[in-house]
C-alpha cells in the first residue's frame, strides 16, 4: 500500500533540505530532543495542518499541507547573518522544483519566516528561526494515497 500523499511530501521535502551547503546532513524530521553541538547548524522539519481546499468532483480534492522548517544554529555575534544564509539555501532548495518532484503536487508557496529566537542562557546558546511553506496537492477523496 502506498503512503498518504502528505507523508510522500514530507519525505520529498526532507530529501530536498538534506545536504545543503551550510547545514550538510544535519536535517531531521519532527525532532523533539535537543540537538547536540556537533549537529549544528541544523534543520528540523515539522508537518503542520493538512487542509482540504477544493472539491473537484466525486473523486478528486485539493489540499494544502503546511510545512515548517526550523533553522537551529549556535548563537554567534552574527546570528542573523547565518540564519539568513541558511534561510536562502532552504528557499532555493524548495523553490527549485515547486512540485518537490511529485506529480500530484500543484505548488509550493513560501510563507512567513518567524522572528529569530536568540537564547544565550544555557550551556549551549542557540538561535532558531522557523520558515513556513504551504504545499498544495491533489488526491483522491476516497484514498489519501491515490
Amino acid at each position: 500500500m502506498s503512503l498518504h500523499k502528505a507523508e510522500q511530501i514530507m519525505v520529498a521535502v526532507l530529501a530536498k533540505i538534506t545536504s545543503l551547503t551550510t547545514t550538510g546532513a544535519n536535517a531531521f524530521r519532527g525532532r523533539v530532543y535537543p540537538l547536540q553541538s556537533t549537529q549544528l547548524p541544523a534543520l528540523v522539519l515539522y508537518m503542520g495542518a493538512d487542509t482540504p481546499t477544493l472539491l473537484h468532483s466525486q473523486t478528486l480534492m485539493d489540499c494544502a499541507l503546511n510545512v515548517t522548517v526550523e533553522v537551529v544554529i549556535k548563537t554567534t555575534a552574527q546570528a542573523d547573518t547565518l540564519l539568513n544564509l541558511i534561510r536562502k539555501e532552504v528557499s532555493i532548495a524548495l523553490q527549485a522544483d515547486y512540485t518537490q518532484g511529485l506529480s500530484f503536487v500543484l505548488n509550493t508557496e513560501e510563507g512567513p519566516a518567524d522572528e529569530p529566537e536568540l537564547t544565550g542562557d544555557s550551556e549551549q546558546p542557540i538561535s532558531r528561526q522557523r520558515l513556513h511553506f504551504t504545499i498544495s496537492y491533489r488526491r483522491s477523496r476516497t484514498d489519501p494515497s491515490a
